[in-house]
């Protein structure tokens, strides 16, 4: 049998196939283009403040190592799959400590698909980075530091999402910060793994948030390793969080949080500290050495009996606390702690009692809103403030607790 050969087929073959290489080959360039690179240079603050203003759709903003002074916020809103790169977290930093205006180190708004990574931001005037109102919006291998030894004076928040859907941070290190290291307020979907928060008044705090992931992270040296808080008047109230897998550990320093903030109120000592919220399940941690408490359950209305929001439910419900490991060896003292811990630290060693692996503060409706299932020999005390608020009545008995909750599912989705 005989092929007819087909020339204009042949002709299309040679002429169009290598235009569709050279288009394709074109295409791959224009990609690897994408890149705004920033050198360290005497200019590198006004070139990063315009590549964030201007930057386009696709693009990444690329800082080479060294240290980059700005003396400014440094700005992004309305920006859609940013990503923000340095050359490693300690090798490229942000350093806003000669920062004259704007309240924030690093400041994104309004924009879906962002990534930061690879950089530490240093000693900014007000929260280090802090993004707002932002869908799918990552942190990986991001540091946030204030330098020396931490004080009131620095920063309130170190990485500070709020009001954001799918947010992830991993391998992140957060130091100094005078609220929380590593907070996330009032968002959905969020996934808080393998990072590193010490120094901090809180380490990892999750708050008013909904659908939160906290787990194979290491928290020490805070004044409260780990916080899930429910508080009142915010546009949303929080469920659905799980803490595990974390090492928690020597979170005694002192409480530095400035006056009138709501982590003043955070025992030194606290290795995870529950406030006012429901549907959140701590287990598989590695609490050790925190000497106020392990795990910390307490309300809202401990602090503040008129939260002045109808709708805050002030009470904790449906904790489930199991399979935590508890070691407490030290002591703590009621000196430098807020009235209303050293006046428990006090009443605790009055009735010959250890500061215990689970604390309660008792404002709960049923034993049952707290489920605990740990190991025998577990410590543990209940301030049963809901029938005495003087705390005369302690209660030691854990088998009141002794029931099981269904497991919280885990929080799936894919990060930008």
């Amino acid at each position: 049998m005989k092929f007819k050969i087909n020339y204009s087929f042949v002709y299309l073959l040679y002429i169009v196939f290598p235009l569709v290489l050279i288009s394709s080959c074109k295409d791959d360039a224009v990609d690897e283009e994408k890149v705004i690179v920033i050198k360290n240079s005497s200019t590198a603050a006004d070139e990063a403040q315009m590549a964030f203003i201007e930057v386009e759709e696709g693009y990444t903003i690329q800082f080479e190592g060294g240290t980059y002074d700005f003396t400014n916020t440094l700005s992004m809103d309305g920006k859609t799959n940013i990503v923000i790169k340095g050359a490693g977290r300690e090798v490229t930093y942000l350093d806003f400590s000669g920062q004259t205006a704007g309240g924030e180190g690093v400041l994104v708004t309004n924009s879906s698909n962002i990534r930061f990574e690879n950089l530490s931001i240093i000693d900014a005037t007000g929260d280090a980075l802090k993004a707002r109102d932002c869908d799918r919006i990552s942190f990986v291998g991001v540091g946030t530091i204030w330098s020396g030894t931490p004080d009131a004076g620095n920063g309130a928040y170190g990485l500070y999402p709020v009001l954001c859907t799918e947010v992830y941070i991993d391998n992140c290190y957060a130091y100094g910060a005078s609220d929380a290291g590593i907070y996330v307020g009032q968002s959905d979907k969020v996934i808080v793994k393998n990072s590193l928060a010490e120094g901090n008044v809180a380490g990892i705090e999750i708050e008013n948030t909904t659908n939160a992931d906290v787990f194979d992270n290491e928290a020490t040296d805070n004044t409260g390793g780990i916080l899930v808080f429910d508080l009142p008047g915010l546009t949303q109230y929080g469920s659905h969080v799980r803490v595990f897998n974390n090492n928690v550990y020597d979170n005694n320093r002192a409480n530095f949080a400035p006056s009138g903030n709501i982590v003043g109120n955070v025992p030194a000592g606290t290795g995870c500290m529950i406030l006012s919220t429901n549907t959140v399940e701590i287990f598989n941690n590695s609490l050790s050495e925190n000497d106020f408490a392990g795990i910390l359950v307490a309300s809202y209305l401990i602090i503040n009996d008129t939260p002045n929001d109808p709708n805050f439910q002030p009470l904790p419900y449906s904790i489930f606390i199991h399979d935590n490991s508890h070691t407490m060896t030290g002591t703590i003292s009621a000196a430098n702690q807020p009235s209303l811990v050293a006046d428990i630290i006090n009443l605790l060693v009055s009735n010959n009692l250890d500061q215990p692996n689970i604390l309660l503060d008792g404002l709960i409706l049923l034993p049952t809103a707290v489920c605990v299932q740990e190991d025998a020999g577990t410590s543990f005390v209940n301030m049963n403030a809901l029938n005495d608020m003087s705390f005369q009545s302690i209660i030691t008995d854990i088998s009141v607790h002794d029931c099981t909750q269904t497991p919280l599912s885990a929080v799936e989705f894919d990060p930008f």
